[in-house]
């Protein structure tokens, strides 16, 4: 949290001190959605029809030349029968650009793989990409980042602190986070990436007995009006760094859409994990979304979305079946 503090205070000072060179934007993004669950094999109070505020970012920007500028991002989310999360710095980093395509952040900045893959995937006013939405990784963390993208091969490389940005905080070790993309035509990806650490488990008196790993791979293929797609995603050890209890979790995402007119499109998506390898291996969740998309103004964009969450294991099977209105708000 210190070092967002500090990520603020630069850009607010940057911004007392605006030139007419300089560039300062303000900008505001809200994922709203009214929507009925209905659920079975479970007890729950969120079924029937409700309003949901799944983010709600506001964005400061400030430009101070042609290779400096610093970035703010903050977070809300506001979910049926909850309360509203505090105030999250999701972004809060200073950035050089460097010659031939290389960036350089400092702060909390996006990490490599979910930066990624979540451009490729598209409608994450819906919902997030398989390896964010199933907690497999988290999309910002505290420390520096370097990328390099170019029209054969792009990548990038994270050393954080592992504590993300809900709840920023220093362990006893750094961990790695990398990914490399090679382009082998226009549109067309081959993608790998991975990460390795303490996730900041091994914190005060915590031991280390675990080492947090995970692997991912895509292969997929964007252009203007096609997305088309696979994501394959392994995790070991994510929460049992400081455990006896070694666990290990997996899972497959495949996408598709097609944009058929300027303004609208179809798309489709369905994931499958396996949440507990080793202490439930039985246990598997499969995710299907379908839906149409239509950018109504440029600040507006709306989805009407069906979705469908089935869990099987040894001793439950569990159905959650969602149909309503997304919407996309940009200011």
């Amino acid at each position: 949290m210190t070092l967002s503090r500090i990520a603020v205070a630069f850009c607010l000072g940057g911004l007392l001190n605006v030139s007419a060179q300089a560039e300062t934007n303000l900008s505001s993004q809200l994922f709203i959605n009214a929507s009925n669950i209905q659920q079975k094999g479970q007890i729950s109070n969120r079924e029937g029809w409700e309003l949901d505020l799944k983010r709600f970012y506001l964005d400061f920007s400030h430009k101070f030349d042609e290779n400096w500028s610093a970035v703010v991002t903050t977070d809300v989310q506001w979910r049926r029968q909850q309360d509203p999360t505090d105030v999250w710095f999701r972004h809060a980093y200073v950035q050089c650009k460097l010659p031939d395509g290389q960036l350089l952040q400092l702060g909390v900045a996006p990490l490599p793989w979910i930066d990624y893959i979540a451009r490729k995937v598209g409608y994450r006013y819906v919902d997030p990409s398989l390896t964010p939405m199933n907690q497999f990784a988290g999309p910002t963390d505290l420390g520096v980042h370097y990328s390099n993208k170019n029209d054969n091969v792009s990548y990038a490389v994270s050393v954080v602190t592992g504590g993300g940005f809900k709840k920023p905080r220093v362990g006893d070790s750094v961990d790695v986070e990398a990914y490399a993309a090679w382009h082998i035509a226009p549109g067309f990806d081959i993608a790998v990436g991975g990460y390795r650490g303490a996730r900041t488990q091994d914190k005060d008196e915590a031991p280390k007995i675990n080492t947090a790993e995970r692997f991912n791979a895509s292969i997929n293929y964007q252009v203007k009006s096609i997305r088309l797609g696979v994501e394959y995603v392994h995790n070991s050890n994510w929460g049992q760094v400081a455990s006896l209890v070694k666990d290990a979790k997996s899972g497959w995402g495949s996408w598709a859409s097609y944009r058929y007119a300027p303004k609208q499109s179809v798309f489709v998506r369905y994931d499958t994990t396996k949440p507990n390898r080793r202490l439930n291996p039985g246990y598997e969740k499969d995710y299907v979304q379908v839906g149409w998309d239509w950018k109504v103004a440029p600040y507006l964009t709306v989805a009407i979305v069906g979705k469908r969450i089935e869990e099987t294991s040894v001793n439950f099977h569990r159905e959650s079946n969602e149909f309503g209105l997304w919407s996309m708000w940009n200011f």
